[in-house]
C-alpha cells in the first residue's frame, strides 16, 4: 500500500471516530432532556400568593418612617393599591399591586414633608455673632424610591416602611457667619409705641422676632410681607385698629406697622434703595415725626429695600420698654448717609398735611445718589372708627 492510500485511510477512520463520539453524546443527551422534561410534567410547582403576605396587613396597617414622624396607613388605604386577577399559569387567584397608585400617593403627601432649608439666626454683642436660632436642613421626597419602598414592603409583608429624603443644606450656618465679613453697625432705625394698647403691643412683639437675625445676601431684594408671612390668630395676634377700606377698623395685628416704619428708618441710614414704600393714609401719633413711616397690609401693600452692598447684612431687633430699634449690621464699603428731619407743609385744620424728606448717599467711589421721599396725609376724620366686634 502506497503511503499515500495509508494517509487516507487514517483520515477516514479519524472522521468516522468523531461522527460516532458526536452520535453517542446526542442519543445520552436526548435521554437526559427526556428525563428531565417528564420529572417537569410530573413534579406540581408551588408559589407564594401575595394575598396571605399583605392580609395581616390589612388588618394591622402599615407604618411609614419619616425622619422625625410616622404614618399610618389603614388597611382600606393598602388594600386600594391591589387589584385582583387569575393568573395565567396557574389559574388560581391572588392580588397584585398597582404601582402609579403608591405613586400617586407618594406625590399627595409630598407636600407636607418637603421643607425649605431655614438659615440660622444671629445676634450681635459686643461686635461679635452669636446663634440664637440653630439652622434647620431642608428635605426633598424622593417619589419614585419612596414608592418603591412601600411596595417592597408589602410585597415582603414587612409592617414598616420608610420614604427616602434628600437633605438640602442651609446657606447660612454657625461655621459659615465668621466667613461673611458682618462686622459693622451700618443702619439703625427707632420709634415710639408709647400709649398702644395690649394688643396692638402684643403684636409688635410678636412680628417683629420674624426678623431678628435676619440674614440678606448682597443683591437681595427683601419684601416685608415674605417675612412677616400669615397673621393668623393661631400665630399669637390680636384684634387691633387698621386702616382699611377708608375707616378704621379692629382685624388681627394691628400695629404691625410700627415694625415696617422702624425698619424703613434702619434701611434709609443704612443708605440701601427703597424699592418700595407708602405712607400711612392720615397722620398717626406713633410714627412721629410725621413723613418717616411706612405702612404694610398683607397681600395689598409691602415694603421693599435692596442689600445692594457687596456683603451680607443682618437685621437685629430690639423692645426696650415703649421703644423699638433695628440694627443692620454689615461691613462698611464707605458709604455716607445723610438724611434730612421730615419738612411738613400745607398744613391743614382738619389734620391733613405734606410732608418730605432726603437722603444723600455718597459711595467709595465718588458717586452721589439724592433721594426724596414724599409723604401726602389725608384728614383723619375721613377715616371714622368702625365699631369692635368684640365689644
Amino acid at each position: 500500500m502506497s503511503l499515500w492510500n495509508r494517509v487516507n485511510l487514517n483520515k477516514l477512520s479519524y472522521q468516522l471516530l468523531i461522527a460516532g463520539v458526536f452520535i453517542f453524546a446526542s442519543f445520552q443527551l436526548g435521554i437526559y432532556y427526556y428525563a428531565k422534561s417528564n420529572e417537569f410534567q410530573n413534579h406540581k410547582i408551588t408559589t407564594k400568593k401575595l394575598e396571605n403576605r399583605i392580609t395581616p396587613l390589612l388588618n394591622d396597617g402599615l407604618i411609614i418612617n419619616i425622619e422625625d414622624k410616622t404614618i399610618k396607613l389603614k388597611g382600606t388605604e393598602i388594600r386600594d393599591f391591589t387589584e385582583e386577577y387569575n393568573r395565567n399559569y396557574s389559574g388560581t387567584k391572588d392580588i397584585r399591586i398597582k404601582h402609579g397608585l403608591i405613586l400617586d400617593y407618594v406625590q399627595s403627601i409630598a407636600p407636607n414633608i418637603n421643607r425649605e432649608p431655614i438659615d440660622a439666626r444671629f445676634q450681635f454683642k459686643d461686635g461679635r455673632a452669636a446663634i440664637f436660632s440653630p439652622a434647620i436642613p431642608g428635605r426633598v421626597l424622593d417619589i419614585g424610591a419612596s414608592a418603591n419602598n412601600i411596595q417592597n414592603a408589602l410585597m415582603s409583608g414587612n409592617i414598616v416602611a420608610s420614604l427616602s429624603i434628600t437633605k438640602t443644606e442651609p446657606e447660612i450656618t454657625l461655621d459659615k457667619i465668621n466667613a461673611l465679613g458682618i462686622d459693622t453697625l451700618i443702619g439703625h432705625g427707632e420709634s415710639n409705641f408709647s400709649g398702644s394698647s395690649a394688643a396692638r403691643i402684643q403684636n409688635i412683639k410678636i412680628s417683629s422676632k420674624r426678623f431678628n437675625g435676619l440674614i440678606l445676601k448682597p443683591g437681595e431684594e427683601f419684601s416685608f410681607n415674605a417675612i412677616l408671612g400669615s397673621v393668623e390668630a393661631v400665630d399669637g395676634y390680636a384684634e387691633e385698629k387698621v386702616i382699611k377700606d377708608k375707616k378704621l377698623q379692629y382685624e388681627l395685628g394691628g400695629g404691625i406697622c410700627q415694625v415696617s416704619t422702624t425698619l424703613f428708618r434702619a434701611a434709609i441710614s443704612a443708605g440701601f434703595p427703597i424699592l418700595e414704600r407708602k405712607p400711612h393714609a392720615f397722620p398717626v401719633q406713633y410714627y412721629n415725626p410725621q413723613g418717616f413711616d411706612a405702612t404694610i397690609y398683607p397681600g395689598i401693600t409691602d415694603f421693599k429695600f435692596k442689600n445692594n452692598s457687596d456683603r451680607h447684612i443682618v437685621l437685629q431687633t430690639k423692645i426696650i420698654g415703649t421703644k423699638i430699634s433695628f440694627e443692620i449690621y454689615g461691613h462698611d464699603d464707605g458709604r455716607k448717609v445723610s438724611v434730612t428731619a421730615p419738612v411738613q407743609y400745607d398744613i391743614q385744620p382738619d389734620g391733613s398735611m405734606k410732608t418730605y424728606f432726603t437722603r444723600e448717599t455718597i459711595y467709595f467711589d465718588g458717586t452721589v445718589k439724592n433721594d426724596r421721599f414724599n409723604s401726602n396725609y389725608r384728614s383723619p376724620s375721613l377715616y371714622p372708627l368702625e365699631k369692635n366686634p368684640l365689644e
